[in-house]
């Protein structure tokens, strides 16, 4: 099987442009300026050092606010920081009240917006692939 040579250009451009955004800090963060569309998401420690993860989502500002800022519905990274998911790095908090707190001092936040659920997908592994976020749960990395 031969993958297209236009669509891995694409995904390498995209993952290129992704991985040149500026990072945001998480406590600047204003989620009704958040873009309440489609798209991918990384959280990186603060000093760029390492991406823990990477993920993505039909609806960025309720994916990144509700589930992995708020705890409000499922959330692959919380249940990473908090022991509930095997990690391939040891687990920094303990309790909910200590994960809100390590996760704005410790994490920035790379976005972008791709409203095309098919390239959102591709992107989201390839980068799981590329960057190997320690928190991540990706079923190219089973």
């Amino acid at each position: 099987m031969m993958i297209d040579p236009h669509w891995k250009l694409k995904i390498e451009q995209l993952a290129n442009t992704f991985m040149n955004l500026t990072p945001v800090e998480i406590n600047t963060l204003d989620r009704y300026a958040f873009p309440k569309k489609g798209g991918i998401y990384a959280f990186t420690t603060i000093d760029q050092d390492e991406c823990v993860y990477v993920g993505k989502s039909g609806d960025l500002r309720d994916r990144i606010f509700d589930a992995h800022l708020n705890g409000k519905g499922e959330s692959s990274l919380r249940d990473a920081l908090l022991g509930r998911k095997k990690t391939r790095k040891p687990i920094p908090v303990t309790t909910i009240d200590e994960l809100d707190e390590y996760v704005v001092d410790n994490y920035s936040l790379r976005f972008y917006v791709i409203e095309d659920i098919t390239l959102r997908g591709c992107l989201e592994d390839y980068l799981n692939a590329l960057l190997k976020p320690v928190y991540s749960v990706s079923l190219s990395m089973k």
